[in-house]
């Protein structure tokens, strides 16, 4: 897309939107149709809120695994380490 495609369409969006806010917020049909999505986008925020917070318990629990399996890796080479080096001294 080149430089003037993308400007042309950016003003059409621009109007486009412009159009819509000017009909909700400037016509008495625009502010029945608000009072109408109002509770609908207030659910949709909360839900959208619910998954920011599972998206975080996700993360907080995925965190938490790769630390024990890291931990547990980590231990298998220390032993790994401590058993060449027991059997190289007993050597």
């Amino acid at each position: 897309m080149d430089e003037r495609s993308r400007v042309l369409l950016t003003s059409l969006l621009g109007a486009a939107l412009g159009g819509v806010v000017g009909y909700l917020y400037m016509t008495e049909s625009g502010q029945r149709v608000r009072e109408q999505i109002d509770p609908a986008l207030d659910a949709i925020g909360v839900e959208l809120q619910k998954a920011r917070d599972a998206g975080e318990k996700v993360k907080d629990v995925a965190r938490e695994g790769q630390q024990t399996l890291n931990s547990l890796v980590g231990e298998g080479r220390a032993r790994g380490a401590w058993d060449s080096t027991y059997r190289q001294a007993a050597k």
